[in-house]
């Protein structure tokens, strides 16, 4: 009986240890100075950035901003209920 109570303590804990997830990553420090990048993560960040924002993107998806507007960008997006990880 010891090991059963053990195991639904063990489940019971690691749900509460969930990981966060992001919706949109931002890279500070680019090859170019006074820019940053703006990364989606899913769809719905995808399609906040070029439906909503009509942000022009890279080919590989990131979208580039002026380093100075990123507080503005995290800011407009939490209105969105998205959320950012700042690199």
């Amino acid at each position: 009986m010891p090991a059963i109570a053990g195991f639904f303590l063990l489940c019971s804990f690691s749900s509460t240890f969930m990981s966060t997830t992001f919706d949109f990553q931002i890279i500070a420090k680019t090859q170019v100075s006074g820019m940053s990048l703006v990364i989606a993560q899913n769809e719905d960040a995808f399609s906040y950035l070029t439906d909503e924002l009509d942000m022009p993107t890279l080919p590989n998806g990131s979208a580039p901003v002026f380093s100075d507007t990123v507080g503005d960008f995290i800011s407009d997006a939490e209105h969105a209920h998205l959320c950012c990880e700042y690199i």
